[in-house]
């Protein structure tokens, strides 16, 4: 049986009538094929544990991948929840890493060895990481994808922060501060593409001091003064709404080596010594030019990338389209929400799809490139049968 991608969706406020509803709508549109994997995003304003609940009830104990978050589109509207059942032939397994943000090197090195392994043996020939975007620390996890001969993909989660709660799924967990792996092998394909809509503003500044996700200092003054002479208004003004929800507006951007593209960084908050809170590490001694986002230009990227990605890969039906959006550009199209909603769903054709927000997006582009983590961008992951 080939690749089956079945989407339930709800808008209910209570968390438990939209986990059975959502749940309810995907088990019906999958007919008789049986659920191998969920793919499960929630609204960070319910409780994790009772969706949690309602979901092992109803799906048993298949793996689920996803998180809390602020945006959820599905359907051509925005909604509270989406479940999505993949079910077909195909192979896929998971990893679930709880400590992860307690222990970033120690969670990179086990995930390591599970890497090793698929550098000799191409059974798994895709991963996508779901790690958490508000305590992890994803710059260190990622060096370790280097040279791996297989597609990389995946978001940073804590759309949303710091209202609500905030929490992974990976296998039958839900924590925060963990990461989830989905590794896909023989009889599911993935293609991806990232879209970017932000453009250089044209003030530089130099990163005099910065320690691991806190960028402290911008041409040796601290970081949030030097954000602030800029833009208006004082560091403090920026750590209290309705400024600290635009922040992450006017993100940073950067060239790391091997790149042939900059890196976008944007903060998640100001703390109270002036330094700017990162969940993508600004490197010590490099030059950073400040971003503003361009709405016209993140609509044609995101409908290229939704485009390119039903290209690659294998030359089967698309079966599910999953779109995750930096929650900045949710920020950006506050005002202007249907057109980023209708870009979405006109890009999608007669795919069935989803989107969420979230706090970046991890993608490798390539298998002769380095992954890297990034912000205020969109990754467009869809998927596909495979031919035996």
């Amino acid at each position: 049986m080939s690749l089956i991608g079945a989407v339930g969706y709800s808008n209910e406020i209570n968390g438990r009538e939209a986990a059975q509803q959502a749940a309810q709508q995907a088990l019906k549109e999958l007919r008789s094929a049986s659920p191998k994997a969920a793919l499960v995003f929630f609204s960070n304003l319910y409780e994790p544990l009772e969706v949690r609940q309602v979901l092992s009830g109803l799906l048993g104990d298949i793996p689920l991948w996803g998180a809390t978050t602020s945006n959820i589109v599905a359907g051509g509207a925005f909604q509270k929840m989406v479940v999505v059942l993949l079910g077909g032939s195909f192979s896929l397994d998971t990893t679930w890493i709880g400590h992860y943000a307690l222990d970033p090197l120690g969670s990179a090195m086990e995930l390591n060895a599970r890497l090793e392994h698929a550098k000799t043996n191409r059974h798994w020939h895709s991963v996508l990481l779901a790690a958490d975007g508000v305590k992890g620390e994803i710059s260190t996890l990622i060096s370790y994808f280097n040279e791996l001969p297989m597609g990389v993909g995946g978001f940073l989660s804590g759309a949303g922060f710091p209202r609500g709660s905030h929490c992974l799924l990976g296998e039958t967990y839900c924590a925060e501060g963990a990461l989830s792996a989905l590794w896909l092998g023989a009889g599911i394909r993935v293609g991806m593409a990232a879209a970017h809509g932000w453009k250089d503003s044209g003030v530089y500044f130099h990163a005099t001091a910065s320690r691991e996700n806190r960028l402290i200092q911008l041409d040796g003054r601290p970081a949030a003064d030097q954000i602030s002479t800029i833009l208006g208004y004082s560091p403090a003004e920026w750590r209290k709404p309705p400024f600290r929800d635009l922040l992450r507006l006017f993100p940073l951007a950067f060239r790391e080596s091997g790149q042939p593209e900059s890196v976008v960084a944007a903060p998640l908050a100001v703390e109270e010594d002036g330094s700017l809170q990162m969940n993508v590490a600004v490197p010590e001694g490099s030059t950073v030019s400040l971003m503003v986002g361009d709405p016209a230009a993140c609509l044609e990227s995101i409908k290229t990338a939704i485009r390119t990605a039903r290209e690659l890969g294998e030359n089967e039906s698309p079966a599910l389209a999953m779109i995750l959006v930096d929650e900045g550009w949710f920020e950006l199209f506050r005002t202007q929400s249907a057109k980023l909603v209708g870009t979405i769903h006109q890009a999608a054709e007669d795919m069935p799809y989803f989107a969420v927000a979230t706090l970046g997006h991890v993608w490798q582009g390539s298998e002769n490139r380095s992954p890297m983590a990034a912000n205020l961008g969109a990754l467009a992951v869809v998927f596909k049968g495979e031919t035996h």
